[in-house]
This record gives structure tokens, sequence and C-alpha cells, in this order.
């Protein structure tokens, strides 16, 4: 219990609390929107088709 009078009445406490519960809300909403979103993950090479040099159905690597 308090003593004396009050600084701040419960009407303005209330638009207080309610001021910064708005701008908490903004504040989260921006982050969040203001985040860059991640790239996708590169995907894996797909096998090569072709075949060797000398006839066998074995992909052909470029390294040769």
């Amino acid at each position: 219990m308090t003593l004396g009078r009050q600084l701040v009445s419960a009407r303005s406490r209330n638009r207080l609390v309610a001021v910064l519960a708005v701008g908490m809300a903004a504040a989260v909403a921006w982050v969040l929107r203001s985040r860059r979103p991640q790239p996708p993950a590169v995907a894996p090479e797909p096998p090569r088709i072709g075949y060797s040099r000398n006839g066998s159905p074995q992909p052909v690597s470029l390294s040769d």
C-alpha cells in the first residue's frame, strides 16, 4: 500500500501499459520482417550421364 497520493492514475498507467505492449509488438514484427531469408542449401550434383572411353557404362569423369 502506498501512503499518500499516487503519482500516476490507474487510467494513465493502463494507457502506458497498452502503448508499451503495442510498441513491443511492432518492434518484434519489424525484427522478424527485416531478417534476411537464408539461401537454400546447395543441391548435390546429379550423376553425369555418358559413357567412358572404353565403352563400359560408367560416367565420364572430367579429370581424365
